[in-house]
């Protein structure tokens, strides 16, 4: 029945949120209402939301740390244990287990989150793993301990897609771009931070409970006592939604009710989808190309420019204040620009960087830094793209999955993502000495996406506040 009304349905909206009762927006109203979402939430509701999102940002805060932290140190500790010309495939081997289980566990924690699994318990177990395997790796006994370490650790990455899922419940979809940004950009803050976390590592030369703590082993104590205040944190500061409590069901009872089967459907009927194939495969193209590009720098640049370790270390802290402040920039750019345009943009420009590299490295001469300025122009339209093209493919995906999918959704998208982190660097390490072909061919496929953006702009579903419910639990009118 129809309200005309304006302050009754105000105040009806507010007491469902007090009770938890199922209460149905008037979507008329929900236009009017976007803008002022949070003011139907009582002052404990409102707190309660900054402090989940808190710890979410904290969480993609230090994801980026171990990153940042891990990789730069682990060349030297797995020399440690191998022979220097098996060293390289060993370190593939910890790169891949990592994101392999991160992959597999990311879709069963989605699903998990789905079909009512409470995210506080999802978030407490995966960083449980995070800690045991940043011990085990502190521990290190031999290569297969390390191995396993951040096999472990892989697996409390599997946090990340309901932590994703959660932030597309928690906004609206005209805000939904700029908390990602935010929220992502935590996370690119931590692969800022890390390097600074490892000159202060290099000072550690001690025993701890018997063991030597190095630069090389520290990582792990370093990450694990972090990873421990997070998950304090986390018991004290997270709140579930109250839309996301299940009916009094044990977990037993709603693992039971929900089969494997049911979930491969899932992941079936999502991926049938047209749009959120394009989606996956620019989503993966990106990564791809980030972790080839990082790949590929450090060498390149040492043989064409003689580069030695401070000016890559200068590259990558400028390439990290551009990329922060892209994210910056982009939180006010989506007030005002549409997501699929900003994507498509993004796409255009990552197109033109290559297109660059591939017309003007075969003219430069090993030694000569007379390309310099247009190598470096290649590497700062490069890195002003992609984190366009990461916030903007999470957002448009979460307008394209259901709800109800959301968890599992992500999970598949964190999947595609981890798999383009493992192929970029096995696909530019074993073309380091032909750059041109590895970067012709990285055109190519980036051509490839940049027309199915644009054949799919129009059927990207449109900014709309059909999900007014992320705020409002959605309730029957009576």
């Amino acid at each position: 029945m129809a309200i005309n009304n304006p302050q009754a349905t105000l105040e009806k909206e507010a007491d469902a949120l007090q009770d938890s009762r199922p209460v149905r927006v008037n979507s008329s109203r929900i236009n009017q209402l976007s803008n002022d979402t949070t003011d139907l939430l009582t002052p404990d509701q409102q707190r309660e939301r900054i402090l989940t999102l808190f710890v979410i940002a904290l969480i993609s805060l230090l994801t980026g740390i171990d990153y940042a932290i891990i990789l730069p140190t682990a060349w030297n500790y797995v020399r440690q244990f191998i022979q220097h010309h098996y060293a390289g495939f060993t370190i593939g081997i910890l790169l891949s287990v990592f994101a392999l289980s991160g992959a597999i566990a990311g879709i069963i924690f989605g699903y998990l989150d789905d079909i009512g699994v409470s995210l506080k318990r999802l978030i407490l177990v995966g960083i449980s793993c995070l800690i045991i395997g940043n011990i085990f790796y502190f521990i290190g006994f031999n290569i297969y301990v390390v191995i396993l370490s951040r096999l472990i650790a892989g697996i409390g990455m599997g946090l990340v897609p309901p932590l994703l899922a959660e932030i597309s419940r928690r906004s609206t979809p005209e805000t939904r771009t700029q908390l990602f940004a935010k929220i992502l950009g935590c996370r690119q803050i931590g692969l800022f931070l890390g390097p600074c976390f490892t000159v202060l590592l290099k000072q550690f030369d001690f025993k701890l409970f018997g063991l030597p703590v190095t630069m090389h082993n520290a990582p792990g104590l370093l990450m694990a006592t972090l990873w421990f205040i997070v998950i304090l944190l986390t018991m004290c500061f997270f709140y579930d939604a109250p839309i996301r409590v299940h009916d009094a069901q044990s977990l037993s009872n709603i693992i039971k009710n929900n089969s494997f089967c049911q979930a491969c459907q899932q992941c079936g009927k999502l991926c049938k989808n047209p749009v959120i194939l394009v989606l996956l495969i620019t989503s993966f193209i990106a990564y791809f190309n980030q972790t080839a590009l990082e790949t590929a720098l450090t060498p390149f640049t040492n043989q064409q420019f003689n580069w030695g370790e401070l000016e890559i270390s200068f590259l990558f802290a400028v390439a990290g204040v551009e990329i922060v402040i892209v994210y910056i920039g982009l939180h006010y750019i989506s007030k005002k620009v549409r997501d699929q345009t900003i994507l498509a943009f993004a796409y255009v420009t990552l197109t033109f960087a290559c297109l660059i590299a591939v017309v003007i490295l075969p003219f430069s001469k090993v030694g000569s830094t007379k390309f310099l300025p247009i190598f470096l122009l290649f590497v700062a339209l490069d890195i002003f793209s992609l984190p366009l093209i990461a916030v903007t493919t999470t957002t448009l995906y979460t307008r394209e999955v259901d709800k109800e999918q959301q968890g599992i959704g992500q999970g598949i998208q964190r999947s595609v993502v981890n798999i383009g982190t493992i192929v970029g660097p096995l696909y530019a390490g074993a073309l380091l000495k032909t750059t041109w072909i590895m970067l012709v061919v990285m055109l190519a496929i980036i051509l490839i996406a940049t027309v199915l953006v644009l054949c799919t702009y129009r059927s990207f579903r449109s900014r709309t506040n059909d999900e007014f419910e992320a705020l409002i639990p959605s309730v029957d009118e009576n």
